[in-house]
């Protein structure tokens, strides 16, 4: 009999664009650890050790060659003094309620723990993980927290329910937090809250309040730029936001000179992910596996498999790109003397004070009194 295999790829993204979120921040070990803290039930603080959590595979194939794909999961201790006792941590999200939940997380435990055996080449002193399965909710519609394995088979009859596996999943129902007081460090706020704002569908109106959330946590700039990008992309994935709306969020919150940078390195980023971020001024995206830049953009040509920017030229036309982007969101159409003298601009540090201008300044005479 052939048994499943593990997938050795982890690079397939989800359709979802909340499930891609996920995995991008509650799924890196150095948000999780603080978001379960505060968010899931208090019994696995508890017992297990959030502070040295490890990420696990997330992808399997079965034997029919089906892919098993789950958004996060995490090898932890428990908190005892010996450390012997492992523990498999399986989170799945959703943004809607579904009654199999329990199955599918019941599945991935299961192949998780066959897999971890198979190495051992089946041998009887295997000690297996002990698995703890949870659910993201994010959905406006109510959902039941109590959910059990046995549930799912409604109609067996009660003599026969003690020969079925038996086990509860772990809910965490983000719509029980209120915005006001969301619990955590600033960085899990930020997070919780862009889950919440993507539902109802207030993102575009609250982003700079989850940039500030950013801004005030004690991350070092890596950590900044990585998490203001994921959720810049979360904005483009829900088409939520414009490209003028997050460039002028970012330069905003995040002073001048410094937004400017970040705001250019995290919409390369996301070209690179093939989305569609600009329009008149912006650039058009290729197929999803490969971006072509017009040179009236400011962009060079992106090769088959991506996006790259030239170095001097690429960083300059940049920089004009994003502030005739903020020009326009505010003022609509740009004057052809304005773009032509934009062009002209050979002084990355004169346009990075362009930028800051742009964002600020209070009509076009005004900002064409800088040039």
């Amino acid at each position: 009999m052939q048994t499943p295999t593990r997938k050795q790829s982890d690079n397939k993204q989800p359709n979802n664009p909340h499930d891609r979120f996920a995995r991008k921040t509650v799924g890196n070990p150095a948000y999780a650890s603080d978001f379960l803290k505060h968010y899931a039930d208090p019994i696995i603080i508890e017992f297990v050790n959030l502070d040295r959590l490890i990420a696990a595979p997330t992808h399997y194939l079965t034997n029919e060659l089906k892919e098993v794909i789950l958004d996060v999961s995490f090898t932890a201790q428990l908190h005892d003094e010996e450390g012997g006792l492992d523990v498999l941590m399986f989170l799945e999200h959703k943004s809607s309620p579904c009654r199999l939940v329990p199955l599918q997380l019941g599945t991935h435990s299961l192949l998780s723990l066959y897999f971890n055996w198979t190495t051992t080449n089946y041998s009887d002193n295997y000690q297996p993980s002990f698995p703890l399965m949870i659910l993201l909710y994010h959905g406006n519609e109510e959902i039941d927290e109590e959910l059990f394995f046995q549930d799912i088979f409604p109609k067996i009859p009660k003599k026969l329910r003690k020969y079925l596996p038996q086990f509860k999943i772990i809910v965490i129902n983000l719509k029980r937090f209120n915005y006001d007081r969301l619990p955590g460090k600033p960085e899990t706020q930020a997070i919780v809250e862009s889950f919440k704002r993507a539902t109802d569908g207030t993102f575009a109106s609250h982003l700079s309040k989850i940039l500030e959330r950013i801004k005030s946590a004690n991350l070092n700039k890596q950590q900044t730029l990585d998490i203001t990008a994921n959720i810049a992309q979360y904005c483009t994935w829900i088409n939520n936001l414009t490209k003028e709306q997050i460039v002028q969020s970012i330069i905003k919150v995040f002073n001048g000179t410094e937004g400017l940078k970040m705001a250019n390195t995290i919409q390369k980023g996301i070209l690179q992910e093939g989305f569609e971020l600009g329009e008149a001024h912006g650039l058009e995206i290729g197929e999803a596996r490969g971006l072509e830049i017009g040179e009236a953009r400011g962009f060079e040509r992106g090769e088959a498999h991506g996006l790259e920017i030239g170095e001097e030229r690429g960083e300059l036309k940049c920089s004009v790109n994003i502030i005739l982007n903020i020009l326009c969101g505010k003022f609509g159409k740009v004057p052809r003397y304005i773009v032509n003298s934009l062009n002209q601009r050979t002084d990355a540090i004169a346009l990075t004070s362009l930028a800051v201008h742009a964002a600020t300044c209070s009509s076009l005479n005004d900002f064409a009194e800088e040039l």
